[in-house]
Parts: C-alpha cells; sequence; structure tokens
C-alpha cells in the first residue's frame, strides 16, 4: 500500500514538473519571445514606409524670422546665413536666402546704415561716369542712392556714395546666380538669383573664371547713355570673357524672344501641291543664343551692383 502511494506521489510531481515546466514556457514565449518578434515586425514596417524626414532646419528658420519680426534684423539674418552653413539641404534654406537678399539690398541703400558709404561733395567739371570710375562704384547705385531726377550735378552738391566690390558666381547645374560682396580678405554671399535659363557656348570648359569687361543698353536698338531720357527702359545686358582669350565670353541678360524664321515654300511643293502645314516649322532664332537669362527687375539690380572688372566664376 505504502509502495502505491509512493508511486502515485512521484507521478503526481513527475506531472507537475511537466506542467510548470510547459507553463513556464508557454508564458516565455507569449511575453518575451512572441513581444519581441512582434516588435521586429513593427520595426520592418515603420522602415518601410516613406516616412517624411525630419527637417531639423525649420525650427531655426521660425526662430530667425521671429528675431526679424521682433525688430533684431541683424541678429534675424545672422541666424539665417548659420541655418545655411549648417543645415544646406533644408527646405527652408531658399527661402531664409530670399530673406537675406532683401535685407541686405534695404540696409545697401538705406541712409540709415553708414557703414562702408562715404559723402562726396560734387567739384567743378564732374560728371556721375568721373565719380563713379574714381570711387569704385556705379553710376546706376549713385542714382538710386541718393534719388536723381537728372544726371546734370551741380559744384558743392553732396552724394553718397556705396563702393560695389561685389563679384558674381554661377552654379550652372541649379542655374544659380550668386552676388558675393568681399570683406577683406573674404566674401560672403549678399543675395541670389534664379537663372531663367543657362546656355553656354560649346567651347566653354568649366570650371571657369572671368572678369565682366561690359555693360551696355540699348533703346530700340540703339545705344543708351545713362544721361539718355529712354536709359530707364532701356534693355541692358553685362559682358564677361576670360582676359587676354579670344574664345567666347557669356553675356547675363533677359531671355531673348523666339522669332520665326520666314521661310518661303520650295518650288516643288507648289507642283506637288502639298500645302505649307505639311513643311516641317522653321525653328526660333533665339534657340541658337547662349547667356545666362535673368528677369529684367534681376538685370536692372545687378546692373547697378557690378562693374567693369568684376570676376565672374562658373562652376558646374
Amino acid at each position: 500500500m505504502a509502495k502505491a502511494q509512493l508511486k502515485i506521489l512521484v507521478f503526481l510531481i513527475t506531472v507537475g514538473l511537466v506542467v510548470g515546466t510547459l507553463s513556464v514556457g508557454w508564458w516565455f514565449y507569449m511575453n518575451v519571445l512572441l513581444v519581441e518578434s512582434q516588435v521586429e515586425k513593427d520595426i520592418a514596417a515603420m522602415k518601410g514606409k516613406d516616412r517624411p524626414r525630419i527637417d531639423p532646419g525649420l525650427r531655426r528658420f521660425e526662430a530667425a524670422v521671429d528675431l526679424i519680426r521682433e525688430g533684431q534684423i541683424d541678429a534675424g539674418r545672422d541666424a539665417l546665413y548659420k541655418l545655411r552653413q549648417q543645415f544646406p539641404d533644408s527646405a527652408a534654406c531658399p527661402e531664409a536666402m530670399r530673406i537675406i537678399g532683401e535685407i541686405n539690398m534695404d540696409q545697401l541703400y538705406s541712409h540709415n546704415h553708414k557703414a562702408g558709404k562715404k559723402d562726396y561733395i560734387v567739384q567743378p567739371g564732374n560728371t556721375l561716369m568721373g565719380i563713379a570710375t574714381k570711387n569704385d562704384t556705379t553710376v546706376d547705385s549713385i542714382i538710386r542712392m541718393n534719388g536723381l531726377m537728372s544726371t546734370l550735378l551741380q559744384p558743392g552738391d553732396h552724394l553718397t556714395l556705396i563702393p560695389m566690390d561685389f563679384h558674381l558666381g554661377v552654379d550652372v547645374s541649379s542655374k544659380q546666380v550668386m552676388l558675393l560682396r568681399k570683406v577683406g580678405d573674404k566674401e560672403y554671399l549678399f543675395k541670389a538669383y534664379d537663372a531663367k535659363e543657362v546656355r553656354l557656348p560649346a567651347n566653354l570648359r568649366l570650371p571657369v573664371q572671368m572678369e565682366l569687361s561690359g555693360k551696355n543698353a540699348s533703346f530700340e536698338g540703339k545705344t543708351t547713355l545713362s544721361s539718355d531720357p529712354n536709359y530707364a527702359a532701356a534693355e541692358k545686358w553685362i559682358s564677361a570673357s576670360k582676359p587676354g582669350s579670344t574664345t567666347s565670353g557669356i553675356v547675363l541678360r533677359t531671355p531673348p524672344v523666339a522669332k520665326a524664321i520666314p521661310v518661303e515654300a520650295p518650288m516643288a511643293t507648289v507642283a506637288t501641291g502639298a500645302t505649307p502645314d505639311a513643311m516641317p516649322a522653321p525653328a526660333p532664332s533665339a534657340a541658337a543664343e547662349t547667356g545666362i537669362f535673368l528677369s529684367r527687375e534681376d538685370i536692372e539690380e545687378l546692373f547697378a551692383l557690378v562693374r567693369n572688372g568684376s570676376k565672374l566664376s562658373l562652376v558646374r
């Protein structure tokens, strides 16, 4: 009897150990292995989704704009410069550069910002061109800065002059024209312009350094000087070339207007009765023109900011 009870006890203990082991195994599977497996699946699913990339530059941009709204213009502009340096791929960079350019331009022509500007007293025999050449500035900037309605000067007049120490850089790939200002031995981005099109001469190899070699204006096909009443309405363009080089240069101007080349129907067309619509349309003459094409407003602005001898760098 005692042996039978002992066997039953041993059996029950064995069954209890087996059941306990299975219970522990089931709990471990449900609460550890299954949970880890689900987490791995969730992570894989999250990675597979096209989730929006976090843009840390957006918060920096908003903080800079808040400074500008509070009247801390210089601090806000500096913050936008840092944003561009630290997060160049941020979606906020284009708008940041637009704001920087507008602030810089406003301060450049503001009478409240005296830094870098000087007062000039007109002497007998002075002309705007002569004053501009001797003081490293441009006729257009003198006219704009001083609100001149005429190019005639009177001895004793006071003029505010802005030395135009600007250079141009063109990123051909992004079609962006950068206005760079030199301060000491360094240059910084003053304003950026989006070119409508960039078409370079076939024999021009990049990168290349050029110099501005001519600023021209014409009205109704005639060369127009700054003293001409039609100067404001004249079409303007800026030429650049490699110093001492005979290879093709480049021109910064407004986009050319496409003009159809008239083509007379050949005799074979008349003889066969073919209609003119069946003939290939002539290519517009503007298609062959090369240059860096900008809006009229941008060309007008650059015309006042750069002068002959300024550098022009083209990179891809």
